[in-house]
């Protein structure tokens, strides 16, 4: 039972950092139209009207908690007054799809509330 565990674990986590190795064309050739709160419009928005935001409280990816480290920061996003830093696209486009999953630790680190 033990062999089985383990060999799901790896197979999850090979999955996991897989999902950040795919390269810019590969994920924007045929993305499709993002319309999230969260979107990359709106963040630019927040930054030319000069919206106050809580800056991101870690050393790491908000997705894939990998450090940047060993991988730059290479998007960043204001979502509802917070920043959330990122290392890929990929990690982006979860964030995008689903935010609420990533945004509980990150305001409870920052002690930031959501607008």
């Amino acid at each position: 039972m033990k062999p089985i565990f383990s060999t799901l674990a790896l197979i999850a986590c090979l999955a996991m950092l897989t999902s950040c190795t795919t390269t810019e064309t590969e994920t924007t050739a045929a993305a499709p139209v993002d319309t999230s709160v969260s979107s990359l419009k709106t963040t630019r928005a927040a930054d030319k009207a000069k919206t106050p935001h809580t800056k991101y409280p870690f050393d790491y990816c908000a997705v894939n908690r990998t450090p940047f480290s060993k991988r730059p920061v290479k998007h960043r996003r204001v979502y509802k007054g917070q920043e959330v830093l990122f290392c890929c696209t990929p990690c982006v486009k979860a964030f995008d799809s689903y935010p609420e999953a990533y945004i509980g630790y990150i305001v409870a680190a920052s002690g930031h509330t959501l607008q």
